[in-house]
């Protein structure tokens, strides 16, 4: 009788199945409490700090094309009263590049105000340098200018209101590149004259006309 109480209680005594189970869980628990508290110190917050470049001043240049010192130059001397087939009128200007402007090439476009016979007819030149002094040989007039032509040989016929190019890509004062306090100036001279196939039709007729000159920066 004895014996066999002795061996039930050892049996009791024995850990049983949910006894097992309950351990694990228990393990896994700890464990999984374990790896928790790791993450929760690695997504602590690091150290930062910052560093600031400030730059200088940025400033845009400046592109100024100017004739004779001024935005508008009025050529009242540019002028041929009765004028007739075979006589000329030339007029020189100083194209600048102001003070502080960027380097630049420069066009030139014409156009007249009328369009009428004798404004057809008259043929526009463009050249390098001054004019030279008027002369007058048998009452016809003729003023020529110095320099190389830089239009079209033969001269160019400008219609009405329409701009038409003369001169294209002058480079005089495109160098230096670097901007300057300096004033640069190329002379050019413009020539006007009837031709001396003139028809009759151009006869007691008047116009003007204007010239624009047009700077492009280097590319």
């Amino acid at each position: 009788m004895n014996l066999k109480k002795a061996k039930l209680m050892s049996e009791r005594k024995r850990p049983g199945f949910f006894t097992v189970l309950k351990s694990v869980r228990t393990r896994a628990v700890l464990s999984l409490g374990v790896v928790l508290g790791l993450t929760s110190v690695s997504t602590m917050a690091f150290w930062t700090d910052e560093a600031v470049l400030n730059t200088g001043t940025i400033q845009s240049g400046t592109l100024d094309i100017q004739l004779n010192g001024a935005n508008s130059h009025a050529a009242t001397t540019f002028a041929l009263a009765n004028m007739i087939p075979g006589e000329s009128v030339a007029y020189a200007v100083n194209v600048n590049r102001a003070a502080n402007s960027v380097a630049f090439t420069y066009g030139i476009t014409g156009q007249t105000s009328a369009t009428n016979a004798f404004a057809q007819a008259l043929r526009f030149r463009v050249y390098t340098g001054s004019a030279n002094t008027q002369t007058t040989t048998n009452g016809v007039r003729t003023q020529t200018c110095t320099g190389t032509e830089l239009s079209t040989s033969g001269g160019v016929g400008l219609v009405g209101g329409t701009p038409t190019s003369l001169v294209t890509g002058r480079a005089a004062l495109a160098t230096p590149l670097a901007v300057s306090s300096t004033v640069y100036t190329d002379t050019i001279c413009i020539q006007a004259s009837l031709p001396s196939g003139t028809g009759n039709g151009a006869q007691g007729l008047s116009t003007t006309a204007s010239f624009s000159f047009n700077a492009t920066q280097l590319s």
